[in-house]
């Protein structure tokens, strides 16, 4: 009798542990019932709408002109003409306040782009014509405020230059040598180049438009769905992800995160916890309410999809092999990644969805 109750003691200590563990950590999706935390709305025949993608014009020369050649141009002296706008002029100058030389107000050899902006109203601008070895006296006036001198904020003044030499940038020319000096894949020549580029704008454009189409659509259904509080251990998680994405942008910065939110936010501390806070909760309620629609709609990513997706990034992004790439990834939030993706793109094909056209000039 005495070994039974052991016995019995036992098997009722496994039972409870093997409940706790069942009833344990709630961190994943897999580790719930979605329904129990959403009632789910209406999800068939969403409305959505936005504009079909485009891609501006003269995008693609801006791109190229600023990001492709500009990094190999090169600058050459020339002659026999003035100064245009976007010239650099190398210059002596001496600035006087009342007849004398100011502080700060002179310069050597300094090269001055033309159009730049880099000096007060008018200096560049007054250079404009002027030719090598020409003496050029601006009377001008500082603003005001002036921040970098505020003893000269509205102060008049006088700049006497001369202009030493001229000097223009040139722009490499799109020749199929130079296009294939870059070693992008399948460009050998201006045009194939230039087809890349668009391809890269098209499917930001695209990108754009499936963004504004599911963040409408998954408005809609959040709207209609009951919420439930979320498991603490799921919210957490997806807090820590918002936080460690959001440093990480910070650090290629080399920012603190704090620095990073208040230069580019404008958000103290308090303020981006109390946001992250905020996003981590809606973020996890998204989430379930997608778990939820997959459930009952059988959308959940199978193994073999799983392994496909595994797959295609160890050798999309150049990993050793499959273990290197599971030890580097969370894989079950690749799993809620894939998920997410089939209920979105069901939503899609069962929501009444428009594009806006472009208007046509």
């Amino acid at each position: 009798m005495i070994m039974k109750k052991k016995v019995g003691v036992l098997a009722a200590v496994l039972a409870a542990t093997t409940l706790l563990t069942a009833c344990g950590s709630k961190e994943y999706l897999k580790d719930i019932n979605a329904a129990d935390y959403v009632t789910l709305g209406n999800y068939i025949g969403i409305e959505a709408q936005a504009n079909a993608p485009v891609v501006e014009d003269g995008i693609v020369d801006m791109y190229l002109e600023y990001y492709i050649l500009a990094p190999y141009k090169t600058t050459e002296e020339v002659t026999g003409r003035a100064i245009q706008e976007g010239d650099i002029a190398n210059i002596d100058f001496v600035g006087y306040q009342d007849g004398v030389a100011f502080e700060g107000g002179t310069g050597e050899g300094f090269d001055l782009t033309i159009g730049s902006g880099q000096f007060i109203d008018g200096f560049e601008e007054g250079l404009i014509g002027a030719k090598v070895g020409d003496k050029v006296s601006l009377d001008l006036k500082f603003p005001d405020p002036y921040e970098n001198n505020p003893d000269l904020a509205g102060a008049p003044v006088v700049f006497e230059v001369t202009v030493n030499s001229i000097s223009e940038e040139k722009l490499p020319e799109l020749t199929d040598e130079f296009v294939q000096s870059l070693g992008i894949p399948d460009c050998s020549n201006e045009k194939e180049l230039r087809d890349y580029v668009y391809d890269y704008f098209y499917q930001s454009a695209v990108q754009t438009y499936d963004n504004t189409i599911e963040t409408s659509i998954k408005d809609t259904v959040m709207a209609g769905c009951t919420f439930k509080e979320p498991p603490k251990e799921m919210v957490a998680r997806i807090r820590q992800s918002i936080e460690d994405s959001i440093s990480a942008q910070a650090q290629s910065q080399n920012m603190t995160l704090a620095q990073y939110m208040q230069n580019y936010y404008g958000m103290s501390e308090e303020a981006y916890e109390e946001q992250f806070d905020k996003d981590a909760l809606e973020s996890t309620q998204q989430y379930i309410m997608y778990q939820a629609i997959a459930d009952a709609e059988g959308l959940n990513p199978t193994d073999e999809e799983l392994q496909e997706e595994i797959d295609y990034r160890v050798e999309a992004y150049g990993y050793d092999s499959e273990d290197d790439y599971r030890e580097s990834t969370d894989v079950e939030v690749l799993r809620e990644y894939l998920m997410r993706q089939n209920v979105v793109a069901f939503l899609k094909e069962n929501g009444n969805i428009t594009t806006i056209d472009a208007v046509q000039e």
